[in-house]
């Protein structure tokens, strides 16, 4: 992850976005910023990552759900039980200083059968309005196949990433606005983070989860 002080070196030199930094080899950058870092910039954002791979390892993610006393039936209330997980995944996401791209919704059904739907971005997102419109596209996918009580309903963030980018336009224009991200998108969900961690979770939160 880059830090704030390092964008601010970076902005100085003229180097806002990744197309910015692509443009120089390794000898010039270092003229600026120093062997190490200019090694690290370079191979950062060519995607360039010596790690080992873990294969087998668990794949990270983020997931929350909700079991109801009693099993619902109505498309309205189970949105309202979407938002609700939304809203405390994507806020996990954020503290967590990740970005995701895969997004799935669960649902179990009242005989117990467990289905779910997922959809992998084009880019990874934090913010909870990207998020909250992909989860109700597919929820709506889980509900038209098989119209039944619900007894839980879950949204799980995953192939998640070191949020490196999140403060960058997309590089590219995508068709499908509600799943695309903005900067306006960001800051409105780093301006909640803040405001909740100041005033607590009920500082601020979406109006139809109001009691």
């Amino acid at each position: 992850m880059i830090g704030p002080r390092f964008q601010e070196r970076l902005a100085k030199l003229g180097m806002r976005t990744v197309p910015d930094v692509l443009q120089y080899d390794v000898p010039a950058l270092s003229q600026w910023l120093g062997k190490r870092e200019a090694e690290w910039l370079y191979e950062r954002v060519r995607g360039i990552d010596h790690s080992e791979v873990e294969p087998f390892g668990e794949a990270k993610s983020i997931s929350r759900d909700e079991t109801f006393p009693a099993d619902i039936d109505d498309d309205d209330e189970l949105r309202r039980e979407l938002l609700a997980l939304v809203t405390r995944a994507a806020a996990d996401l954020r503290a967590d200083a990740s970005t995701a791209r895969t997004i799935t919704v669960r649902l179990r059904d009242f005989d117990f059968k467990t289905r779910q739907a997922s959809r992998t971005l084009d880019a990874p997102v934090i913010s909870d309005r990207v998020i909250l419109a992909v989860s109700r596209r597919l929820l709506a996918k889980l509900r038209q196949a098989r119209r039944v009580p619900a007894r839980l309903i879950g949204v799980g963030l995953s192939s998640l990433t070191v949020d490196a980018t999140a403060d960058q336009l997309t590089l590219f224009e995508r068709r499908d606005s509600d799943a695309s991200e903005t900067d306006r998108d960001r800051v409105i969900a780093r301006t909640i983070d803040r405001v909740r961690a100041k005033f607590g979770d009920k500082g601020i939160f979406p109006a139809s989860l109001a009691d």
